[in-house]
Order: C-alpha cells, then structure tokens, then sequence
C-alpha cells in the first residue's frame, strides 16, 4: 500500500507538466470557481465510512510578457468539508489547501519552448500550522513541437511531501487532430476536448485526484498531530457552455476508483483501500 501510494503521486506529479504545458497562460488568466461532492464511501476492512463536498476557486495574480519570455503566477485554494464517521480516527471536518502557482516559459526558437514551473502547496487544518503542512513540487523541462498537431513534452521533477525529497524525469504529448478537438496523455493523466459548437464544448477525462493535509486534534486526552492523505483514479466528464468570449458555466460528473486512505501520526498509522463511489461537479469561468 505504502509503495502504491508513492507510485500513485509520482505518476501525478510526472503528468502535471505536460497539462500545464497545455494549458498554460491560458489556465492562469481565468477566474474558476467550484463546487463538488462526492458520495460517501465504505473504507475497507473497517465500519468508518468517508464523503466530502468540496469549494475551489481559482485566480490569476499576475501576468508579463517581454520577448520571448513569459511569466505567470496564480493561486488556488479549495476548503474541504470531510465527512469521516469515526472522530477517534480523525477528529476534522474542516480542511483547507493553498496552492500558489509560478509558471515560467521562453521560446527559443519555433519548435522548442523552456518551461519552469514552481508550485509551493500549504494544506492542513490551519489551526496550528507547521512545516509539515508546506511541501512543493518544481518541474523543469523543454516543449518540443514535431508537427502543427503534435507536441513532446520533456523535462524532471522535484517534489518533496512524500517521505524522502525525489526527483525523477517526466515525458507525454499534446496531440491535436483538429481545430475542434486536442488529446493529453502524460501517463495516468488523459485528457480528451471536443467542441460541439461555437458555444458548447465536451471534456473526458482520467487523472488521479486527493490531497495530503497536516491535522491536530484531540486524541485520548493527548494533543497529536496527523497527516491525512485520501486519493483515488478519477475518470470524468462535462459540459462546458460559454455565454461569450468571457464567460461560461460547466457541470459533470465522474466516479472514482482505486481510493487509497492514509492517516500517519505516532500513535496511529493506517492505510487502507475505499470503495468506489461517484463524483459531481459544476462551477462557473470567467476567461481573461
């Protein structure tokens, strides 16, 4: 399980440059904000059951553009409503995660792109807040354009967060067959849009999807720290309908396997697996 749950949030991480690579700028001048619940799911080998609704909005900071170099910053900050039945597991209904996104490119010629990107992530209860709250990933990396509908990503990763810092390489692609439609594949991450109209648009979709939250509480008369993970493998779909060039609302749904559930603390370590369920979405845009 321990071993799973690493490969799991390497592969996440390994992906999340070729997704940002496509999206971009583009990404970071939008406002996004969302809503999302999920159903309560059996937690296996125990009689404690977990659900969560879930906010998030998403901003732009900053944006410059001087040459051939680019430069972004954004912020992302989700409040989690977690629904766990046992509270002397896990005594937390609360949580909360702030991203701060730093994306750096320059184009060195008409094929090649530098990409830099720096993402420190603060998640907890924010009640007593420590380092173990703080992690951050830092990918570096090229984007290479083979054909007019055909790019390569390459690049490394440095993350920390998941017991030992680690650095490891990173690959994928951005195929795009038409001017309707674009496909991501940057291993479990696969992205598929197609646009029905000028106003409509379909999005498919599978990526691994959780947080990992540094928690203190109460436990057996004692104050202790806990740090909580919950993930699983998301497969997803929505609409997305856009009023005009600024605004649009979208809403989907997706269901959710291989769920994974960790609580780490010194007096209580456990790992288990959590029991498929469904997922629903919907949110508004506004695109710069």
């Amino acid at each position: 399980m321990k071993i799973r749950s690493c490969l799991t949030f390497l592969s996440l991480i390994l992906s999340y440059m070729v997704v940002k690579a496509q999206e971009g700028m583009s990404d970071l001048a939008a406002v996004r904000l969302a809503y999302e619940s999920s159903s309560d799911r059996e937690i296996k080998g125990s009689t404690d059951e977990i659900g969560y609704d879930q906010w998030e909005i998403r901003t732009p900071v900053f944006f410059k553009e001087a040459g051939d170099w680019k430069f972004a910053a954004g912020v992302r900050y989700q409040s989690t409503n977690l629904d766990f039945t046992d509270s002397t597991v896990l005594d937390e209904d609360r949580l909360h995660s702030l991203d701060l996104a730093f994306f750096l490119s320059k184009k060195s010629s008409e094929t090649l792109d530098w990409l830099f990107l720096f993402n420190p992530t603060l998640a907890g209860d924010y009640e007593n807040t420590d380092n173990d709250a703080f992690n951050y990933l830092t990918i570096a990396g090229a984007k290479w354009k083979q054909s007019e509908n055909l790019q390569w990503i390459f690049g490394a990763v440095y993350t920390t967060g998941i017991g030992d810092d680690l650095f490891v390489p990173a690959i994928g692609l951005i195929w795009e067959p038409s001017d309707r439609s674009s496909f991501v594949f940057a291993g479990p991450i696969i992205r598929y849009s197609y646009q029905l109209s000028d106003s409509l648009a379909l999005k498919l979709g599978g990526q691994f999807v959780g947080n990992r939250w540094n928690t203190e509480a109460i436990y057996g008369g004692s104050l202790e720290e806990r740090n909580v993970r919950y993930r699983s493998y998301r497969v997803s779909a929505n609409l997305q309908w856009s009023f005009d060039d600024h605004h649009s609302i979208f809403a989907g749904g997706g269901y959710d396997f291989a769920g994974e559930f960790e609580i780490e603390s010194p007096t209580l370590n456990t790992d288990r697996d959590v029991e498929n369920g469904g997922v629903f979405e919907i949110g508004y845009q506004y695109q710069f």
